[in-house]
């Protein structure tokens, strides 16, 4: 939940994060704190209410889709300007899918891969209205215009270079902030936006943001990150670890969480690396993990378990827990049944001669990962597997963890605003293809492609479901684990503080009180 209590205008909020800032390029725009920066400087053309998860208006007044889902039209708000001052109309609107459908060649933009790969765009000026006309159906095309790569920016960012384009300085949005300054890694300073009146139909605040400024310093050291919102330096943190959370609370900080719409925080398994090219092998891994006694030992009512690839409030989300929890003896009846029959002298199981043995990477992403992986680690123990954890840091995860081809699995799972998007780009072979599959499992990919073009709301949830089944319940190609929860603590005296729908947070209406 938000901190939403009303505020008076004025004031600085520092806000302290633990990871630097990446690219400011819209298309590039991956990191949660990219993602951050990019959704209060930029406004879209629709916005899913993060209450009810219902898509709304926001830049575009009102839109029309074809029965055949191929022909979309757009309605834009009129009076809607950049903060360089030139207008966001229809023309504007238009320049901005183009650029995100083709990329920019010649200034070295890629292509944004969440958007449809062709389309043909027309503007009607009198009208204020935008079409696009796509060649076939692209069902997650609405939700992808609410997300932070769709902010809309101006003429001059677009026809900047793609170094340009890097800088926050340089990203001109029609949000309710502007930045002011940039020191890249140490400081992002925010000012508000004179005259913006264009919020959501949904927004508390419809009008100009109450902060003058918001100050984004990047803190890396949790513990320093700490300090400085106990003493008052800072107004607002993002991750604190839950065995502090109690005692934040009963000094009056308030800690607020949110489980943004995407995918839960998941493992996913590699059955191109043994032993997890047998299913029972797989099964029995899900069965080992209890989920409880994580959440018990280690977490707070701020989160949860996961129940499925999918995060509750998702569309097509599907609770399929009964099917991968927590069960000791049917994971050693796995276990036994597909020959690891015997134990050595440290209790790991066996079979000729060799060890049941994983390997992983701590994410570096999550910090409660330390201790989730190593909790993890014990259980898997307890049944006998050999799980070896290893370390890297923050600029070489990515590429080191996922390229390692000894791995068997890792730790995925984002807020994302199509759930379709996300399993494409984690499952599917023209994604990340994580489980190595290269669209070998027909019947995954199948699911996939048919739910991309599928203009039958109800056809498209079926389908859904049908893929998280199959993840899951079928194959136990994934593991969830945790419902993905982001946690900020806010010094007394900070109220109106509030979440999108993928739980990045919107300074607009926040407030701040001597």
């Amino acid at each position: 939940m938000g901190a939403s209590t009303a505020g008076r205008a004025g004031g600085t909020l520092t806000f302290v994060d633990p990871e630097i800032p990446t690219s400011a390029q819209v298309q590039e725009s991956g990191t949660w704190q990219t993602r951050d920066l990019i959704q209060n400087l930029t406004d879209r053309l629709i916005n899913r209410n993060p209450q009810t998860n219902e898509l709304e208006p926001w830049i575009a007044e009102s839109w029309e889709v074809s029965k055949d889902g191929l022909i979309y039209t757009f309605v834009i708000r009129d009076g809607v300007t950049y903060s360089d001052g030139t207008a966001l109309d229809a023309q504007s609107v238009k320049k901005n899918l183009d650029w995100q459908i083709a990329g920019d060649t010649k200034n070295g933009v890629s292509s944004n891969s969440q958007f449809p790969r062709a389309a043909k765009i027309t503007v009607d000026e009198a009208k204020r209205e935008v079409t696009v006309k796509l060649p076939t159906p692209y069902a997650p095309f609405l939700n992808i215009l609410t997300s932070w790569s769709a902010g809309l920016v101006a003429d001059a960012t677009i026809d900047a270079t793609h170094d340009e384009q890097v800088k926050y300085t340089g990203l001109i949005g029609s949000g309710p902030f502007k930045v002011e300054a940039e020191t890249y890694g140490q400081k992002y300073v925010l000012a508000r936006r004179s005259g913006y009146a264009w919020a959501p139909q949904g927004a508390a605040n419809q009008g100009e943001a109450l902060l003058e400024k918001v100050v984004w310093i990047p803190t890396e050291d949790d513990a320093v990150r700490l300090g400085s919102v106990q003493s008052r330096q800072a107004g607002a943190l993002r991750y604190v670890e839950p065995k502090q959370e109690a005692t934040l609370t009963a000094q009056k900080f308030q800690v607020v969480s949110k489980t943004g719409v995407g995918l839960s925080n998941q493992w996913f398994l590699r059955t191109t690396v043994a032993p997890l090219d047998d299913i029972r092998v797989r099964q029995a891994l899900s069965h080992s993990i209890d989920r409880a006694a994580l959440l018990k030992d280690l977490y707070t009512g701020n989160w949860s378990a996961a129940t499925s690839v999918l995060a509750p409030k998702t569309f097509g989300y599907k609770d399929v827990s009964a099917s991968f929890g927590f069960d000791a003896a049917r994971a050693g009846n796995l276990l036994d049944e597909a020959g690891w029959t015997e134990r050595d002298a440290e209790g790991y199981r066996t079979k000729d001669g060799k060890r049941l043995f994983l390997k992983t990477y701590i994410d570096v992403y999550d910090n409660t990962a330390n201790a989730l992986f190593q909790a993890i680690q014990a259980q898997l123990k307890t049944q006998g597997f050999e799980l070896e954890l290893n370390r890297l840091d923050y600029s070489s995860y990515w590429v080191k963890a996922f390229g390692d081809k000894e791995v068997g699995l890792l730790r995925v799972g984002w807020a994302h605003p199509d759930p379709t998007i996300g399993l494409r780009e984690y499952y599917g072979k023209d994604g990340q293809d994580l489980l190595q599959l290269a669209g070998k499992d027909k019947t995954l990919q199948d699911l996939l492609d048919r739910q991309l073009v599928s203009t039958d709301e109800n056809e498209r949830r079926a389908l859904l479901e049908q893929t998280q089944d199959h993840l899951i319940t079928q194959q136990a190609y994934v593991v969830p684990i945790l419902n993905d929860s982001q946690v900020f603590v806010l010094a007394p005296g900070v109220s109106g503080f509030e979440f999108s729908d993928g739980a990045l947070p919107l300074f607009s209406n926040v407030a701040v009180s001597s």
